[in-house]
């Protein structure tokens, strides 16, 4: 080192390249330390580098060394963005939990959801229709339902009220009050109070919490939420497209039953009176601040409701709403508006006996259109001050226009569209015949019934070209009959030939006799029921009845196919078994119920000696093999009850489970046997009580176990639920046993084949 240099620090206190974690000045000061004490000649040389004591730096180590580590760590975590990040993200949720009361994270918070949430909408804007459309679609059609019921409401009232003098002082008291005559009508005629509020679990059907208010008259409260939930379980079962929908009013007398649904629990209303529509609103409002306030309660309820005792105090809110008739008020005589009203009433008097009189006029005239033979009348009304009608009319037809001078209607004031068609009414079809056929002087066409028929004689020529045009008549026209009508050149013999031939190849049909005597045919021999009509056959071969002498004795025929239409007459076989012949026997295949199979062995064995042979050996029953099995095993199922207790006694829990499971493997059998299964749960009770009591408890017990099932996977299609009361009871001794033994609910499977 050399005293001369005019900066001796410089080496030091200058870091070379790629040194940058060494403290140089600190260093420089030891290194100069460590020079004075060697050569205290070279102090004078060294009076401007500055003098460190090592030892303050030890004691610097000792007081605040672990500071120094931290800030180091502390320093080297802000300097690294993957460090950073990780850190601010473990302690971001606590942050977000403890700041949730506090506005000011909402202010922060905002601006950058609305940005993520607007390029998230603009991305995939499908994305948030699929979270709103289950939750916007129901709510904007209750909504629109209700805004409805309102408004007829207020229009009925009003309407009720607007042409009396009590309607004249309430307008009198919208006009003073600034408020709507509606609102007035309805403040002063709508005189409602809830009596009862439930709220019912709406996947189990259980009841969670009961208010009454305290003149109201109260019955249990568990058995009215059973046969509440039993009712919307019928509606949704039975009608197609309400698998997701339910009763949300129903009326019992001065009593008004509304029901609010929710995602977990529904809110039902009695109501005494006439409420007003704004009543759904505040109770849906109540039900979804439960909803809000105990979500995690709701969810978890399984028939314990000693974690929501608090929503008591929401239902007593409800039951405190009501409305008390208001005292009248008295007011003095409306004696200006007495006039007024007179005046206006006798203004409308006349304008709707106007008014009645065109349109009775009016109608006088559609009635005669919809009598006329080849008009139809399809649509009639006004519009603009002008009367509308359309239809159809056939050519034939009277013209409208003339029948419009009798009812005295100014044909200006008609706006008519018709259009062409070709009735088929007997008159109308009877005039198009004589048109086109021109029939001869001789023969004369007139109307019998549902049928045109023809009398007189008329060449062959003639009779071939009616016989073509009664064949080429449309379906639902009236039929031609050309019987009575002689043919001037055809022989009788022929056709009297072809007659019998015809009646001898028609089975069930036996002729014993034909021949001609004095002029007339004679016939005679057996005939079947179930045969043809030999008169029918008659009037086919243009044969004059009066010419035939017939006589027919009833027998049973034998024949196969007669055999047969007798065989389908009587037994009436289900869609799933079909009858068919096969040579000489009568062969029947696929499945029926067992009943049914006994009574066609027993119509079988029952034949006369020479009938073709019945076989139902291609027959099976439904309830063969496993599906039979499983069928019997629920069947042998019953669920116990306590006395008066809707719910299944304790220790129930496996037995509905071990059903659930064979309910679900008949679900799934069924299929796979082409069968269609349906289980009836019936409820019965013991003796004790009223009948209508019973009956209603019977039905509660087997909606409960209906719910219980359904809790635990069953499909709710499968399951029909029936009250039986008392009515059939298991042991009808009338001992505590047999009254035990009755309060149950069994179970019936229905199997029928899949069509």
């Amino acid at each position: 080192m050399s005293t001369s240099s005019p900066d001796p620090l410089d080496w030091l206190l200058r870091a070379p390249p790629g040194d940058d974690g060494i403290d140089r000045k600190a260093l420089a000061g030891l290194f100069l330390d460590i020079a004075r004490s060697v050569r205290p000649d070279l102090a004078t040389g060294l009076a401007g580098a500055p003098a460190t004591d090592i030892r303050l730096e030890q004691l610097r180590t000792l007081l605040m060394g672990h500071e120094i580590a931290v800030l180091a760590r502390l320093s080297g975590i802000l300097e690294d963005p993957e460090q950073l990040a990780a850190a601010v993200g473990r302690i971001l949720p606590s942050a977000f939990a403890r700041a949730q009361g506090d506005a000011r994270l909402g202010q922060v918070l905002a601006p950058s959801l609305e940005k993520a949430t607007q390029t998230s909408v603009r991305n995939d804007p499908h994305t948030l229709l699929n979270i709103l459309y289950p939750l916007i679609v129901p709510a904007i059609r209750k909504s629109i339902g209700e805004t409805i019921d309102k408004t007829f409401q207020s229009l009925n009232e009003s309407l009720k009220y607007s042409l009396t003098l009590r309607g004249l002082a309430w307008r009198w008291e919208a006009w003073r009050t600034g408020v709507s005559f509606a609102e007035v009508v309805l403040r002063h005629t709508l005189v409602y109070q809830v009596e009862h509020v439930f709220l019912i679990h709406r996947h189990t059907g259980l009841l969670i919490s009961h208010v009454a208010a305290e003149n109201a008259a109260t019955q249990d409260p568990q058995l009215v939420s059973s046969m509440l939930t039993a009712i919307q379980d019928f509606v949704r079962d039975s009608f197609s497209g309400a698998e997701n929908q339910g009763v949300d009013t129903m009326r019992l007398g001065e009593l008004t039953v509304w029901s609010e649904p929710g995602p977990i629990a529904t809110l039902v209303a009695v109501i005494r009176g006439k409420p007003p529509e704004d009543l759904h609103e505040t109770l849906g409002n109540a039900l979804a601040r439960i909803h809000a306030e105990r979500h995690q309660a709701l969810e978890d309820f399984d028939g314990d409701n000693a974690d929501l005792a608090d929503v008591e105090a929401e239902l007593t809110e409800c039951v405190a709403l009501r409305q008390q008739r208001p005292q009248r008020q008295p007011f003095g005589f409306p004696w200006l508006a007495l006039p007024i009203a007179v005046a206006v009433l006798l203004a409308v008097s006349a304008w709707g006996v106007r008014r009645w009189q065109e349109d009775r006029r009016w109608d006088d005239y559609i009635a005669q259109l919809r009598a006329q033979p080849g008009i139809v009348v399809t649509s009639t009304g006004r519009r603009d001050g002008k009367f509308m009608v359309t239809g159809l009319r056939d050519p034939l037809a009277i013209d409208p226009r003339q029948a419009l001078g009798a009812v005295e209607i100014n044909p200006a004031d008609v706006v008519a569209s018709w259009a062409p068609y070709q009735a088929l009414d007997p008159v109308s079809v009877l005039r198009r015949l004589q048109a086109s056929l021109d029939p001869p002087s001789s023969v004369a066409l007139s109307i019998e019934g549902d049928r045109i028929k023809a009398d007189g004689s008329a060449p062959a020529a003639w009779l071939e070209r009616a016989r073509a045009a009664g064949r080429v008549l449309p379906t639902g026209a009236p039929t031609l009959d050309l019987t009575a009508v002689r043919n001037l050149d055809a022989p009788a013999d022929r056709r009297w030939d072809e007659y019998v031939a015809r009646l001898r190849a028609q089975p069930g049909i036996v002729v014993t006799e034909a021949e001609q005597r004095d002029g007339k045919f004679l016939i005679a021999g057996l005939r079947d029921p179930l045969a043809l009509d030999p008169q029918q056959a008659l009037t086919e071969a243009a044969i004059d009845p009066a010419h035939v002498s017939a006589h027919w004795a009833p027998y049973q025929a034998l024949d196969p196919q007669i055999v047969l239409r007798r065989l389908q007459a009587t037994l009436t076989p289900p869609p799933s078994v079909r009858f068919a012949v096969a040579g000489d026997r009568i062969v029947a295949q696929g499945s029926a119920p067992s009943l049914w199979l006994e009574r066609a062995h027993l119509a079988a064995r029952s034949l006369p000696s020479g009938a073709p042979v019945f076989d139902l050996s291609a027959v099976r029953t439904l309830s063969d093999g496993a599906i039979g099995r499983l069928r019997d095993q629920i069947q042998a199922r019953t669920i116990r009850f306590n006395h008066n207790d809707p719910l299944p006694a304790p220790g129930q829990g496996a037995l509905i489970d071990a059903l659930a499971g064979e309910l679900k493997a008949l679900e799934t059998l069924a299929p796979i046997q082409h069968v269609v299964a349906r289980v009836m749960l019936t409820g019965h009770s013991d003796s004790v009580g009223s009948g209508t009591f019973n009956l209603s408890l019977s039905l509660a017990r087997a909606e409960a176990v209906r719910a219980l099932l359904r809790k635990r996977g069953v499909d709710p299609d499968l399951l029909a639920v029936r009250g039986a009361g008392n009515l059939e009871p298991v042991d009808p001794t009338g001992t505590e046993a047999a009254r035990a033994a009755n309060r149950h609910v069994s179970f019936t499977v229905g199997l029928e084949e899949r069509p």
